[in-house]
């Protein structure tokens, strides 16, 4: 750039008046998947403290601190508000949808980056943020409605809530990164992302997790031998051993296989 140029450009800079057009918000929003110990898909929700939608569940989320973070910063950080979990610890978060209907949010024009992350039990350390009531795991539960429909709902110990009854435009967006994964079985190791313990792990581990995001039950048979073919033979997991449980036959042990393996190796 030219020196006449650069100052060109320092001048209308310094004459530019940001209010000439209309800023909606932003805020970074994150639906967090994980296992629970009867092998369901769960997924975090927070009740909301405060107006609108006032003691309702909701995914976690919050508003961007405009000049001082990134949109990635904003939703890495409300992971670690809600579970303890830092993007640092090998968690990904990954973007999943941007919404921004005029009318979404009745406070104001808002428009939500929405991010996926997926994370083992083990590591959540689940504390509601500021300004929540609470947060906890749901079990996510498919069934028919009142017609006779499908539909999905949301389990604890002594709730239960439908996709309708999420606040804002919160149910669209779990379903929305529900068939995401789904979608995406097939082709990306996201269930690995799931597992307790990528470094040992069994075969039907992996299925249970398969499942669970399906809502449908697999054929052992079949997944031990899609497991071994696609997974086994591309080198993504790699066998570590073999244990003998209570004199059953001895069962194969797998280690995923990081990126960070192969610069190693």
């Amino acid at each position: 750039m030219s020196e006449e140029r650069n100052r060109e450009e320092q001048e209308f800079l310094k004459n530019y008046d940001p209010s000439r057009y209309e800023r909606p918000s932003v805020t970074a929003d994150v639906v967090i998947f994980t296992m629970d110990e009867d092998n369901e898909l769960n997924v975090l929700l927070i009740k909301r403290g405060g107006h609108p939608f006032k003691d309702c569940w909701a995914i976690p989320g919050g508003f961007l601190e405009a000049g001082r973070e990134s949109i990635d910063e904003a939703a890495a950080r409300e992971l670690y508000e809600e579970t303890g979990v830092k993007a640092a610890d090998g968690i990904e978060l990954r973007q999943l949808i941007t919404v921004g209907e005029p009318d979404r949010d009745p406070r104001t024009h808002v428009v939500s980056v929405v991010y996926m992350a997926l994370v083992p039990k083990g590591l959540l350390n689940i504390k509601a943020g500021d300004d929540a009531k609470e947060a906890r795991l749901f079990k996510i539960r498919r069934g028919y409605d009142e017609n006779g429909g499908l539909s999905t709902y949301f389990v604890s110990s002594d709730c239960s809530i439908t996709m309708k009854n999420l606040a804002f435009d919160h149910g669209f967006l779990v379903s929305t990164a529900i068939k995401r994964l789904q979608g995406r079985l097939s082709y990306t190791d996201d269930a690995f992302a799931l597992l307790e313990d990528k470094s040992r792990f069994e075969i039907y581990e992996l299925m249970k997790i398969h499942e669970a995001i399906l809502f449908q039950k697999l054929d052992r048979s079949n997944f031990r031998k899609m497991f071994l073919r696609s997974l086994v033979d591309r080198q993504r997991v790699k066998e570590i051993g073999k244990y003998d449980a209570a004199g059953k036959p001895k069962t194969a042990l797998y280690r995923y296989m990081e990126r960070k393996d192969y610069d190693d190796e």
